[in-house]
């Protein structure tokens, strides 16, 4: 009897710790799920975002003289200027993308807003069209060299969306890019003997596209605060 009994006393903290750990398991599973889904308290917490990579389209100036152009179609496998012109759209795409995409995740960093790969309970959508155009300055012809100087300008649209868990549109801005008033100057170098060509135009567009994503988180980090978010999501 007294032997049951001393079994039985031991096995209850046994049983209790058991049950502390497993409901204590249960719990951190349940945060865990709710942080993924994107879920907050009233607390304060801002709610989770999930960034849906930007739409971007992009129409940019491609070379059109020297022996760059001429390995340039080479290396296009017969596709032409058209090719050409798309894939330099896709390399510029990829790093106005990047911009951004650095830019958001910074900004929300800065804030303490979680950000997670799907199932935020808000989610950021973002939409870029926009032509590069060139417009020529000047144009010298040297003994040696022909030097083309211009100003590249770009025009198009930007827009982001909020969108709730549930598909629910919350927010909506629009920014036309010609109001940023981008310019960047480049200069094409072309020796007459050789054909050799010195073209600063990618160089340039790309730190134009750096200087649209800081002009455009400007433009709209204010209704990306934590507490402006917050109040979104309580919609």
């Amino acid at each position: 009897m007294d032997d049951s009994r001393s079994d039985r006393t031991g096995a209850g903290p046994v049983r209790t710790t058991l049950l502390a750990l497993l409901t204590s398991a249960v719990l951190m599973s349940s945060h865990s799920a709710s942080a993924q889904q994107g879920f907050f308290g009233d607390d304060g917490q801002a709610p989770s975002v999930t960034l849906n990579a930007g739409n971007i389209r992009l129409d940019v100036p491609t070379p059109v003289s020297g022996n760059d152009l001429a390995l340039l179609l080479a290396q296009a496998n017969n596709g032409g200027l058209s090719q050409l012109k798309s894939q330099a759209a896709a390399r510029f795409s990829g790093h106005l993308q990047q911009a951004l995409d650095a830019l958001l995740r910074e900004h929300f960093e800065d804030e303490e807003v979680p950000l997670v790969q799907q199932g935020g309970f808000l989610t950021l959508r973002s939409q870029v069209e926009a032509t590069i155009s060139k417009q020529l300055t000047d144009l010298n012809n040297s003994d040696r060299y022909e030097t083309e100087r211009g100003t590249l300008k770009v025009s198009g649209e930007f827009r982001y969306q909020l969108v709730s868990l549930n598909g629910q549109m919350l927010r909506e801005k629009r920014i036309d890019l010609g109001d940023l008033r981008l310019e960047q100057r480049y200069r094409v170098r072309t020796a007459h003997r050789s054909g050799e060509t010195e073209d600063s135009t990618d160089e340039a567009i790309e730190e134009m596209l750096e200087e649209m994503a800081e002009q455009l988180l400007d433009r709209i980090e204010d209704q990306l605060e934590a507490d402006e978010l917050q109040k979104l999501a309580q919609l």
